[in-house]
């Protein structure tokens, strides 16, 4: 599966009720987005809204633990994109500036799918903050996308991907993302 990037995906004030959660709820500091010892990730600001908050844990079906606008941004991905997927994680991502991340893969599970919601109304290209696809055999990215309120992209699980780091010279902002990660539905029995 090549990345999917669509514009639009949300209606505006949901897009901008997102936004707002993100900001108004309080973040953690040393959330990782890998925590096996060959790929440890560079830790960042998180806000975990559903599924195991240990990935020792074994996933589950999670979407009834969405709150009411993560619920309503899943209700519509799911009618458009994951039809047949099972949410097993959702959370935010936030990366301050002068943060960086390894390049990574999220799930190696057969038929898992990241989707990446781009969230802050205002973001700027000379603020950096990208997200990367890395062909690892081929050593090279071959998709940069900026992070643009009310797009999404969307990835296999096992897809090589990761953050530039934001400015230190130009940015004041945290880059907010929110994260569904999903398996087939026959994954969980």
């Amino acid at each position: 599966m090549n990345p999917l990037y669509y514009e639009n995906v949300f209606p505006e004030q949901l897009a901008n009720d997102l936004e707002k959660e993100l900001l108004d709820t309080p973040w953690t500091w040393g959330y990782y987005s890998l925590k096996t010892m060959m790929q440890k990730s560079t830790p960042h600001w998180s806000i975990i809204f559903a599924g195991p908050e240990s990935k020792k844990q074994e996933l589950y079906d999670c979407e009834n633990e969405l709150n009411d606008v993560t619920s309503s941004i899943w209700s519509i991905l799911k009618s458009k994109y994951f039809q047949d997927d099972v949410l097993v994680r959702c959370y935010a991502n936030g990366i301050t500036p002068g943060l960086d991340q390894k390049i990574h893969t999220d799930d190696n599970y057969p038929g898992s799918k990241t989707c990446i919601v781009y969230v802050n109304s205002e973001w700027i290209a000379d603020w950096g903050g990208e997200t990367i696809i890395w062909d690892r055999d081929n050593r090279i990215i071959t998709n940069s996308y900026l992070p643009k309120f009310n797009s999404i992209t969307i990835i296999e699980g096992s897809c090589w991907h990761g953050v530039r780091p934001v400015s230190t010279n130009y940015c004041t902002s945290l880059r907010m993302t929110l994260m569904f990660k999903t398996r087939p539905k026959t994954a969980l029995g």
